[in-house]
């Protein structure tokens, strides 16, 4: 077969060009150290490389994200700390007012204005902000959460149970079908509380909000230890000076009659079909009433008359509330987490979020269904009232519960925060090993040996070169003569 002059030379020029192609592609990957500069140069690959590149970034978002999230928690941890220790010495000045060692009368109003400046500054530590967004205000991190107020409210006075006494006052009651012991007084938080009262004929009275029995302030604080000696293990109806009707709307569980129904199991008629049922209807119960008397709308202040209206089963007795005179703090942020999200799938509270709001911090809400967020705080404002009034023997009690009840509500939100922040620490380290693995797979299927590309490029380029000084000698006049 005949080769022509024609065939030689295109043959001549597809290896010239098929050469040039290889040094363009070698200079490419030399100048981009990148062996896929587009998807042609290797479709598989070029698709991996496409999806190890979707994973860093999504990686290296998740890393920011947990670091971002770790900041927000170091900062919030910061302030707790510093909570910490103002409670801690505001419950060591308590401890040392109610075991006497103070002077009721000159020392306890000076150590008052010690525990208002204490708690002034453990106000300012809530209001702690990162990046002009609030720590402890929940997802309105743009608004102050925290606000004393300028002028004292009359608040209604509680009664702290202790474990004796919460015991005691509790009652059996049937849910789902089986007896359960629930404790006195109004669970709030880690407290069980009554209502403090004072008699039309001069004595003091605690009210226990969810069944609506009044106890004489003896009787709770003394002479429930007698009958207890006398063998009897709960309280019963007639232990009480009376009973108001709290509502009209649900049953409240009554009390056993007495000593003899309690030893007979004659415990209650009404019976409840789940523990949630039974919390429900007490809270809405005690709501109910409440709110009659106190301002929801004003940390718990009392509102119009103090005086129970209703008629009290047993006595003739006209009763009022006890109040305290104390300044108040308010929380206006909400119970919404803020999530930073570090890892793949939907955000979850519990996992990926990263503040504390105010009720995490100082309590949910008090026996009157405010302080929400605050509740803590304005029980310790409490003590302070009574801390000025000096009444030791309140202090000695429930002012020392009150005190160590809002250390204990705190190192719950420490410890939970601690959790988390430990977690997102681990996700760091998790990721950026896993960033590393992710890097490896970009550079295996994308990555260039400078040294290999540079010989392989130098040895295309001679060959290029010899190339065009042998065509111009070999190959008839043509186009390639003028190449050199």
């Amino acid at each position: 077969m005949r080769v022509s002059s024609t065939m030689m030379l295109q043959n001549y020029m597809n290896a010239v060009n098929g050469n040039y192609e290889q040094q363009a592609k070698l200079t490419e990957q030399n100048a981009t150290q990148q062996r896929l500069n587009r998807p042609s140069d290797d479709p598989v690959d070029y698709s991996r490389y496409l999806s190890y590149t979707n994973n860093d970034v999504e990686n290296q978002q998740y890393i920011e994200n947990a670091q971002n999230g770790v900041s927000w928690m170091k900062a919030s941890d910061n302030a707790l700390t510093n909570i910490k220790s103002q409670f801690d010495t505001f419950v060591e000045q308590v401890n040392q007012a109610a075991n006497g060692t103070n002077d009721g009368t000159t020392d306890n109003p000076a150590t008052a204005s010690q525990l208002l400046a204490i708690l002034q500054e453990t106000i300012s530590q809530g209001n702690q902000d990162l990046g002009n967004r609030y720590l402890f205000a929940g997802q309105k991190d743009k608004t102050q959460p925290f606000t004393l107020s300028d002028t004292k409210v009359e608040r209604g006075l509680t009664k702290t149970l202790d474990e004796n006494q919460s015991s005691f006052f509790g009652k059996t009651v049937k849910i789902n079908g089986v007896d359960t012991k629930v404790k006195g007084g109004t669970q709030v938080g880690n407290l069980n509380q009554m209502l403090s009262l004072k008699g039309s004929d001069g004595g003091e009275y605690y009210l226990d909000p969810s069944t609506g029995y009044i106890f004489s302030k003896d009787f709770v604080q003394n002479g429930y230890k007698d009958k207890i000696n006398a063998g009897q293990t709960s309280v019963t109806a007639a232990d009480a000076v009376g009973r108001i009707t709290l509502t009209t709307k649900s049953a409240l569980a009554d009390l056993p009659a007495n000593a003899s129904e309690l030893s007979a199991g004659n415990l209650n008629a009404t019976t409840y079909a789940s523990q949630t049922d039974y919390n429900n209807l007490t809270t809405n119960v005690r709501s109910d009433f409440i709110n009659q008397y106190f301002d929801n709308a004003n940390n718990g202040a009392l509102k119009g008359s103090s005086n129970i209206t209703e008629a009290v089963n047993g006595s003739s007795l006209t009763f009022s509330f006890n109040t305290i005179s104390q300044y108040v703090v308010s929380y206006t942020g909400d119970d919404n987490k803020i999530s930073m999200v570090k890892l793949s799938g939907d955000a979850d509270e519990t996992r990926d979020s990263v503040n504390l709001t105010g009720t995490d911090v100082f309590g949910e809400s008090d026996i009157f269904g405010t302080s929400h967020g605050s509740a803590t705080l304005n029980d310790l404002l409490t003590v302070v009232a009574e801390m000025d009034g000096g009444n030791q023997a309140w202090l000695s009690s429930d002012g020392i519960t009150l005190a160590n009840n809002a250390v204990t509500t705190l190192q719950k939100s420490q410890t939970a925060l601690a959790s988390r922040q430990l977690a997102y620490s681990n996700a760091i380290d998790t990721m950026q090993n896993q960033n590393v693995v992710i890097k490896d797979n970009i550079n295996n299927v994308n990555g260039v040996n400078t040294a290999e590309v540079m010989t392989k490029l130098l040895t295309a380029q001679t060959i290029y070169n010899i190339s065009i000084a042998m065509g111009k000698n070999i190959l008839p006049k043509s186009i390639a003569d003028y190449l050199s």
